[in-house]
């Protein structure tokens, strides 16, 4: 089955298509440091295809800086030649626009022109599939919250439209639209009907859900064995032709066996103080592992990606009072902290500023944000008293460890907290497999 993947992100969407089988032949993304991770990725899954996955750990072992990306993956290039010219072809770093209005945007007709030369590169002549789903900022309650009318006048709110122009160009039997609950919502459900209507012109249903009323079809990825409350709405669009009933995602969800709390996820993972890591490769600590964790080290070297930040002293005792209240079952009010450690008059804007992710709790939502500061995602333990690392971070998001994050630290955040969970990926290419090939 051959797939188009749009806004690929860092690729946590296409990670379980690539698990099971489907050939993805064009990745398009924005975001320079995504469409490096996308590259690395792509290395890994042919290297693994020719049983060489020493040569991707040694890329890694050998790594220098991510200034100098280029040259470190010359390593590969020598023996696979061949693996240059895939990358150039079949990822995209392109931005949906009009380069009328914004220099740095790439015109529908050029990003077509270039999948399609990747589908001739492939030998393909035809499409079956398209995923991925526009930034969802606009879409989402709290963006439209804190831009006010602005949110109306976001020409993000209208992205899909592009995503609707590689439909209509290449004619998928089907695709798969992630997106925030917020879609269903914005502008009174007006957002929402109108990509219905469009996508109705071009001869394509669109459901949000196996139920009529659209706001009651949005998931918690938590239901399917995902180790975090995540709500997100998966929006499944098929020719009409083809009449097809909404996916039935919870036939294949991960039953583990154990709870999936922030300790069952992270545990593992090794001590670190604010300052510690590396983004190289760290030996693991030899423990009896949960069945998520086990699943998590399967082909990797080692801990990727796992360098804490640096913390003011007057942060980390907030975080010890903070990780101390989430073991007994509370949350940390900003106006409740002793006067010696507040730094804001108006209490109340940072009323929720400081969240633990709790030893005996499963993790709450990741996003974005946590590229900013990582007072919203606090390990549970009081001894090393820091917020999450990238890894700690992609753990929550089910990537894999042996998934390196490229690009500076903030770049890698804002990725992972972008992403869809690849094991949520796994589980909707799994049901797309057995329900509709």
């Amino acid at each position: 089955m051959v797939i188009i993947d749009l806004f690929s992100g860092a690729g946590g969407l296409s990670e379980g298509f690539h698990k099971e089988g489907f050939k993805i032949v064009a990745q398009v993304e924005k975001d320079r440091w995504a469409t490096e991770t996308l590259k690395t990725r792509y290395l890994f899954h042919e290297l693994k295809k020719n049983n060489d996955l020493e040569l991707y750990f040694k890329y890694l072992t050998s790594k220098r800086s991510y200034k100098q990306i280029d040259d470190d993956r010359e390593i590969i290039f020598k023996k696979y030649d061949y693996l240059k010219e895939k990358l150039d072809v079949e990822i995209l770093n392109k931005k949906f626009g009009n380069p009328s209005n914004d220099k740095e945007a790439t015109s529908s007709k050029e990003i077509i022109s270039l999948i399609q030369n990747s589908l001739k590169y492939n030998n393909e002549n035809s499409v079956s599939m398209i995923i991925g789903g526009p930034p969802c900022q606009a879409y989402s309650l709290v963006g439209r919250g804190r831009m006010g009318i602005d949110a109306e006048k976001d020409n993000r709110n209208f992205l899909f439209y592009y995503y609707l122009n590689i439909v209509k160009e290449f004619s998928p039997k089907m695709f798969v639209f992630e997106n925030v609950p917020g879609i269903l919502s914005a502008k009174k459900g007006k957002v929402f009907e109108e990509i219905q209507a469009q996508f109705d012109k071009i001869g394509y249903s669109i459901l949000s859900g196996p139920n009529s009323g659209d706001l009651q079809n949005v998931l918690n990825f938590a239901d399917y064995g995902i180790p975090q409350t995540r709500k997100r709405v998966l929006l499944f669009g098929f020719k009409k032709e083809l009449d097809l009933q909404y996916p039935s995602y919870m036939n294949e969800k991960f039953d583990w066996g154990h709870a999936l709390n922030a300790k069952h996820v992270l545990d593992d993972l090794p001590f670190l103080s604010p300052g510690e890591g590396t983004d190289g490769i760290v030996d693991y600590h030899n423990k009896k592992l949960t069945k998520f964790q086990d699943l998590m080290r399967r082909e990797s070297p080692g801990v990727l990606n796992h360098q804490a930040r640096r913390i003011q002293e007057r942060d980390r005792e907030i975080y010890r009072i903070a990780i101390n209240k989430a073991k007994n079952g509370e949350k940390l009010s900003y106006p409740d902290l002793p006067t010696e450690l507040k730094t804001h008059k108006n209490e109340n804007v940072f009323k929720d500023k400081f969240k633990v992710h709790a030893d005996n709790q499963i993790p709450h939502t990741v996003v974005a944000h946590i590229s900013k500061d990582g007072h919203y995602n606090i390990h549970f333990d009081i001894n090393q008293a820091r917020s999450l690392t990238v890894r700690e971070a992609a753990r929550i998001q089910t990537f894999p460890d042996n998934f390196f994050f490229e690009g500076p630290r903030t770049a890698q955040f804002v990725q992972v907290g972008n992403a869809v969970p690849p094991l949520m990926s796994e589980i909707i290419a799994k049901t797309i497999k057995k329900n509709y090939l």
